[in-house]
């Protein structure tokens, strides 16, 4: 007996100093890992972040780099170094577009860009990438990949049908609306050229994830090659305008009934050189393009284009509504719209888009009206509501 009790507290005296090992190897491996993390956060920031000649705050907390037209993040593609834009920085031979003959007496003007007048000339605008943001992606995508992402998203968009002439731009006048959203969702408004695996979106987007807040912020996309990234967030974006960045804010938003705010955005090609340009703005201000040599579809003309809404939840979880989060009536003063929907066709002039076709995927919750010759040419009306929580 006595061996025994000898015994016994030797062996807890051993556990317990073998738990406190273990207990500080543990701690000491997760400092580890956190500081590789945050190291590597710091590198990919790096990379990220071009030097800035100047910095601009807005009012919206944002920092916008003021950074040397060569050394932003479109020259980071493999095909563009070393490549020099002198004589395609402005357009050569985009068409004119129709001016918008349709007056509105609640139809209320936006500001597009910084304000004080931006950046230097010989600079660009570049949203500054924040530790914050890419530890918030990077946790979305631990939950979810690309194929979660298709599987919670729903649309209703107008669409071209298959066979139509290929085409060398799109465009419209969206109005502006700011759907509420939550954790992963997002609410987006946009209209799309593709060609093969190649696309390019332009519109408004509401999507925490992304930026952090839940305003009503314009957007690009591009999906060509290695590079799939919204903004300036993957190379392959000529940005040319000092004073206009990608993903401002619009700070007014449409009140159904009463005051519409909207913006005009066209994605056209430079049939001289095949370059694809952002125009935005009642003058079509050309804020920068996708060059030619980045693209393997959409190197040629584009084969088919869509308008319309776009939101997402997480499968299992709710999806946010979309556009003034009501389903479209068919009034455009309540609804959430593009107007003056147009292409550009194989010769350059730019006409009504025809020989189209609403698409929606989930009718109970979303809807989407395509309407040819109205008084605001063709109009396609959008929208719905948020899915209740399960349960």
């Amino acid at each position: 007996m006595s061996d025994q009790h000898t015994c016994l507290p030797r062996f807890l005296l051993v556990l317990l100093l073998l738990v406190q090992l273990l207990g500080y190897n543990g701690v000491e491996g997760t400092r580890d890992l956190l500081e590789r993390e945050d190291q590597e956060l710091e590198k990919q920031l790096k990379l990220m972040n071009k030097p800035a000649v100047k910095t601009i705050k807005t009012q919206y907390g944002d920092i916008y780099d003021c950074v040397d037209f060569y050394k932003q993040p479109a020259f980071d593609h493999p095909l563009l170094k070393n490549h020099s834009f002198h004589f395609e920085m402005k357009p050569t031979s985009l068409p004119k577009r129709k001016r918008d003959q349709v007056s509105s007496e609640d139809k209320e003007p936006i500001h597009i860009g910084l304000i004080g007048g931006g950046c230097p000339v010989g600079t660009v605008p570049i949203r500054r990438v924040t530790k914050e943001d890419l530890i918030r992606e990077r946790n979305a995508s631990k939950v979810m990949s690309f194929a979660d992402n298709t599987l919670g998203a729903h649309y209703a968009v107008v669409r071209t049908r298959a066979g139509q002439n290929k085409f060398n731009g799109a465009g419209a006048t969206l109005s502006l609306h700011n759907p509420r959203v939550s954790g992963r969702q997002y609410s987006a408004a946009r209209f799309m050229l593709q060609n093969g695996a190649d696309t390019i979106q332009v519109g408004w987007r509401v999507d925490p994830t992304l930026y952090g807040d839940s305003k009503t912020r314009r957007f690009i996309r591009l999906d060509a090659g290695q590079s799939h990234c919204f903004n300036t967030r993957c190379p392959g974006f000529v940005h040319v305008r000092s004073d206009i960045p990608l993903d401002l804010v619009y700070p007014q938003i449409s009140i159904p009934g009463k005051a519409v705010y909207e913006v005009q955005l066209y994605i056209d090609r430079d049939l001289a050189n095949g370059n694809w340009w952002l125009l935005v703005g009642d003058d079509n201000t050309q804020v920068g393009f996708w060059p030619k040599r980045i693209f393997t579809g959409l190197a040629d003309m584009a084969s088919y284009a869509e308008w319309g809404g776009e939101v997402f939840g997480p499968p299992g979880t709710p999806t946010p509504g979309m556009g003034n989060s009501a389903f479209p009536t068919g009034d455009a003063h309540y609804d959430s719209y593009f107007k003056n929907v147009e292409i550009i066709d194989g010769g350059g002039q730019n006409i009504d888009a025809y020989n189209t076709e609403p698409f929606t995927d989930n009718m109970s919750q979303y809807d989407v009206f395509d309407h040819e010759d109205t008084d605001l040419r063709h109009l396609v009306v959008y929208g719905g509501f948020p899915s209740p929580p399960s349960g």
